[in-house]
């Protein structure tokens, strides 16, 4: 009978160790999951290298758009010992009760939240995060951009020996052929979701023009 209660006790002390460690192990998850908009007051985004400039957040819907996409986030296990690569996303999230939480998404793999080990995360997942933000810098552009933005099709496209593209022929939506040079510190948002940082002949693009007729900044709405 002693043996049996010893058995008892020993079953009962591993399970709640199990337990507490698989709490413990997630404590970085329940934070977002636990994160609820009307008490958050700001929320920045920022990437490294620059794709564009940090962007703050106040608006409600903005930042239930960032919130919600991250709770549906379905990271794997946090014994991932990686460095961030890549481009990389930094979110930080500013509490009104002066706490914050800082989440960056690496490379399109990875999901480290504060200073927690970091989780994989599946490559569909991840690069919803550029639709997400994409969105919301398009409508910034459309609303307030001081330059010209054209919209069209990529009749073609200049590529460095990198791969990256440099420059780019678009018909516009009103028939005309326009030459842009992209070689600026600014780089593609791909609003699309599936993560691609290049331009391919026929894809639907929207491109803010500065005052030297280079490109301030290019978003892709539809691939070709």
């Amino acid at each position: 009978m002693r043996k049996v209660k010893l058995i008892t006790v020993f079953a009962l002390t591993a399970a709640m160790a199990l337990a507490l460690i698989a709490c413990g192990g997630n404590k970085d998850l329940s934070i977002i999951k636990d994160m609820t908009t009307e008490h958050i007051s700001i929320i920045s985004v920022s990437t490294l290298p620059t794709l564009f400039d940090t962007v703050e957040l106040t608006d409600t819907n903005e930042i239930e758009n960032i919130t919600q996409y991250l709770k549906r986030l379905n990271p794997g296990k946090s014994n991932i010992d990686v460095a961030i690569s890549g481009m990389a996303y930094q979110i930080m999230i500013f509490n009104d009760d002066g706490t914050e939480t800082k989440v960056v998404l690496s490379g399109n793999r990875y999901i480290r939240i504060n200073d927690n080990a970091m989780r994989s995360i599946p490559y569909d997942e991840a690069t919803v995060f550029d639709t997400v933000i994409g969105n919301i810098l398009l409508e910034r552009y459309q609303n307030g951009y001081e330059g010209t933005i054209i919209k069209g099709k990529v009749l073609s496209v200049t590529s460095a020996t990198s791969g990256s593209s440099i420059a780019c022929d678009v018909q516009t939506d009103e028939e005309l052929v326009l030459s842009v040079n992209l070689n600026t510190k600014r780089q593609i948002i791909d609003i699309t979701g599936t993560g691609r940082m290049i331009l391919l002949v026929g894809d639907e693009v929207e491109i803010g023009i500065d005052g030297n007729n280079a490109a301030d900044q290019v978003f892709i709405t539809n691939h070709a």
